[in-house]
């Protein structure tokens, strides 16, 4: 799960807790919400809006028994004109657009464009509409704040402007009385409260469950993160190396060279019996830091191996490349002057390093390297210590000649 710079787990506790009346995030957590719901939002739209469409179609049925002199042009205004324009807009959701004209579209082809049809209705059956047509307007409020659920903060104006539509209406096409009129205007408008109330608390509800869902993968992230280090030096541990070596096994058929250093702390046995455990653990944590220091980025990865012994996994990378990086390493820690107080005065802990490389693309398994690897750090240890001694795997899988490098 990849997430945008400065959201977190602080960032997402914050807005839980957050006492915002408007539905709405910062613009990060705001531009993550679209980019993890905007998909499924569209295609929960088309769905409702081809639900809609029909529907509405389907009242042409209430228009034969209550306005037959008038069914043709019902029937044209509903077939010819509404439903091919809200097919075309409703297409558009086909390429997930901005939530600015998602939103905007279905308020216009749900809305708009079904008002106006009514209204041209109203005012096409003059002197005497029929009541249920200023009464259907209450189904489009409900069909955009229960079915399709507009963002509350295009649904607002939306509705406001149903409002006037509705009283603008009554007065121009309706023979009712002022005072008809107030208590229609005051039902319809009541009407429009509530269903504005259900989709603020819908809004809420479906924002509140997200940032939910969303603390729970970060939680769920940082555990897996943790269940991936070593405790005490930070770098990753045998799970993780056994995960990292087998997505390079897999890349097998890929022809890039694939090293890896194996390194031992010298003499550390030595180290901890005269110095004690405590200061043998800091040891391991300065060590573990200038390998770490030495890495390229995110493509090298670094694992504390077992006890002093460290891996490094190097993808992608030529053998003498990786020789010149464990050269590196080795002095750093040398250089690092870190007292060893099993040795004579002035000498300073070290480290030895076996290195071992094939090419992908062949048959050579990365538990073959990591045993080569191995056998390359004894010969190191074996000819003196705190030196680099590289060994090659061929690609028939043959080894190579030992070769000696840096110190010794």
């Amino acid at each position: 799960m990849s997430l945008p710079q400065g959201i977190d787990l602080k960032a997402v506790e914050d807005a839980i807790a957050s006492r915002n009346w408007l539905p709405r995030f910062s613009p990060k957590l705001e531009a993550l919400f679209e980019r993890d719901t905007g998909g499924q939002r569209c295609r929960e739209l088309l769905i409702r809006a081809y639900i809609g469409i029909i529907i509405y179609d389907l009242f042409a049925i209430a228009d034969w028994w209550a306005t037959p002199e008038l069914f043709s042009t019902a029937l044209w205004v509903r077939l010819v004109f509404f439903t091919p324009l809200a097919l075309t807009l409703t297409t558009v959701l086909y390429t997930s657009p901005p939530v600015f004209l998602r939103e905007s579209i279905m308020c216009i082809g749900g809305g708009g464009l079904a008002t106006v049809t009514i209204l041209y209705l109203m005012a096409k059956s003059l002197p005497a509409p029929q009541a249920t047509l200023h009464q259907s307007m209450i189904l489009v409020v409900l069909f955009l704040t229960v079915v399709q659920r507009i963002r509350f903060l295009y649904l607002a104006p939306t509705c406001l402007a149903f409002l006037v539509l509705h009283a603008f209406s009554l007065e121009r096409y309706y023979g009712y009385s002022v005072g008809q009129q107030v208590a229609i205007n005051m039902v319809f408008g009541g009407s429009v409260i509530f269903a504005l109330i259900a989709s603020y608390s819908m809004e809420r509800d479906l924002r509140l469950h997200y940032l939910l869902s969303l603390r729970g993968r970060i939680q769920n992230r940082e555990l897996d993160m943790i269940s991936r280090r070593d405790a005490l030096t930070g770098l990753g541990n045998r799970r993780s190396l056994e995960e990292t070596l087998e997505l390079c096994e897999r890349s097998i058929d890929v022809p890039d060279e694939f090293s890896i250093v194996l390194l031992d702390i010298d003499h550390f046995k030595m180290f901890n019996d005269t110095a004690g455990h405590q200061a043998g653990d800091i040891c391991l944590k300065r060590v573990a830091g200038i390998i770490q220091a030495e890495l390229r980025g995110h493509a090298d990865h670094a694992f504390r191996f077992g006890g002093e012994e460290f891996m490094v996994v190097f993808p992608k990378t030529a053998f003498s490349r990786a020789i010149a990086i464990a050269e590196r390493m080795r002095e750093a820690i040398e250089h690092a002057a870190i007292p060893h107080p099993a040795l004579e005065p002035g000498l300073v802990v070290t480290a030895s390093f076996g290195v071992a490389c094939a090419r992908r693309g062949y048959e050579v398994r990365a538990a073959d390297i990591v045993a080569n690897a191995d056998a390359a750090l004894y010969a190191a240890k074996r000819n003196g210590r705190n030196q680099v001694w590289p060994r090659f795997v061929s690609v028939d899988g043959d080894l190579g000649s030992l070769r000696s490098s840096g110190a010794g």
